[in-house]
């Protein structure tokens, strides 16, 4: 089906998330509307000799057989398991009848993606091998368990989805890139519907310790709920977190035709690369700065337009720096008024799941017309010279709203959703 991109308009129609807050939608905009905080001292992790001891963990639901069996809860790895409950929801959400799939299910797809995707999986194999002396010994689902094309693969075997379905890793800005690209695709005509975003497992042993040898870590365990500090003035490192956010993507003419209740529009995407370090980001926001820009002249909005920004945020002392630099050059005056937050002061960072996540909490200020606080704020950063929604949620009615994620490697993408009014 041939489309022109530039008349199509891709909407959202369903919503699912997992994180530290929430185990559905509904129960995550209770508690990023209460200013609820996810951050503890680490349960399923044995920290003992570590110096960083606290984190995002998920506690899995008790109704985790409504989402897929006991049995492959077991087999597989625990990122796979929240993007299928995160999938499950947004299906469950848009309401997509099965036998409208049966049809065509060519029509249907999932671009879900991941930062690390199994890397405890790969932790678990390298251990039975190193103390077995032999491989023998390692589970036949270990490769299925750990590979980041399993999440959109296995939801697609569940609902019968046979259009495009891939898996994209950009670190943390992998959610965004894969919300673009299923609006993209829907654009070009080859789906109608596309369950989009990322998901994410490293809160082990291997994944702090490799983000806690870059220093990218709080050490905050003393006090674990006021670790993640975006925009405040002593904020001395991000907070690892698990989860996954997925948003149901379908053309607007497929969603009005069925019915569908329409939660925002996917108006614009942007998205670049620094070229300047694997780790760190471009101190003046180069790369980052070209991507809101992509992004605002796709949905052709002007800079006043654009009503929320919901910061990656991530609570780095170069990172915070450079992301508000960037905003404040690419909007000038503007970023005296435009309300700035980060969900990432309630849930930490969600690496490859954090965009997807952050894209639901953009979608609900834009729905619910209030705009979540940006909690830890103790003493704003007099050099993060923004208009930081500061630890209160407030009342305001949004049209158009950014949202960014920037990843290891100088990945940047950005996404714009906006109110949909018919």
């Amino acid at each position: 089906m041939k489309r022109d991109p530039s008349k199509t308009r891709v909407v959202v129609t369903g919503m699912g998330t997992i994180n530290p807050i929430a185990h559905t939608v509904r129960e995550y905009w209770e508690n990023l509307a209460a200013g609820k905080n996810g951050i503890r001292l680490l349960q399923h992790t044995d920290t003992t000799d570590y110096p960083v001891k606290i984190g995002g963990e998920v506690d899995l639901p008790e109704n985790i057989a409504d989402y897929m069996p006991k049995k492959m809860v077991n087999r597989l790895e625990r990122f796979i398991v929240f993007a299928q409950i995160a999938a499950v929801q947004a299906f469950d959400d848009a309401g997509i009848r099965q036998e409208d799939i049966d049809r065509e299910p060519y029509r249907y797809g999932a671009i879900i993606g991941t930062g690390d995707a199994g890397n405890w999986g790969h932790y678990k194999a390298c251990r039975t091998i190193d103390k077995d002396n032999s491989v023998d010994m390692v589970s036949p689902f270990y490769v299925v368990g750990v590979i980041p094309n399993t999440p959109p693969a296995y939801f697609a075997k569940d609902r019968n989805f046979q259009g495009p379905n891939f898996s994209v890793n950009s670190a943390c800005a992998t959610s965004n890139h894969a919300i673009g690209v299923a609006a993209t695709i829907i654009k070009s005509g080859l789906a109608d519907v596309m369950m989009a975003g990322g998901c994410e497992s490293v809160v082990n042993t291997a994944g702090i310790a490799g983000f806690n040898a870059i220093g990218a870590l709080s050490r905050r365990n003393d006090d674990p709920a006021t670790a993640s500090r975006p925009f405040d003035k002593d904020r001395e490192g991000f907070v690892l977190s698990e989860g996954a956010g997925v948003l149901c993507l379908e053309e607007l003419e497929h969603a009005k035709a069925r019915g569908a209740t329409i939660y925002a529009e996917l108006s614009g995407y942007g998205l670049s690369c620094d070229a300047y370090d694997l780790v760190a980001p471009h101190p003046e926001g180069r790369g980052a700065a070209m991507a809101m820009s992509m992004a605002i002249e796709s949905a052709n909005l002007n800079l006043s337009d654009v009503d929320l920004i919901n910061a990656h945020g991530t609570s780095t002392p170069l990172g915070d720096l450079a992301e508000c630099r960037t905003i404040r050059r690419l909007f000038g005056d503007l970023a005296d008024t435009i309300p700035v937050h980060s969900t990432k002061s309630m849930i930490g960072h969600l690496v490859g799941a954090a965009g997807g996540v952050e894209a639901i909490a953009t979608i609900l200020a834009l729905y619910k017309g209030v705009i979540h606080g940006s909690m830890n704020v103790f003493e704003q950063d007099p050099e993060l010279k923004l208009n930081v929604v500061a630890n209160q949620p407030i009342e305001r009615k949004i049209k158009h709203a950014l949202s960014n994620s920037f990843g290891f490697g100088g990945q940047n993408s950005t996404i714009i959703l906006s109110r949909f009014d018919g």
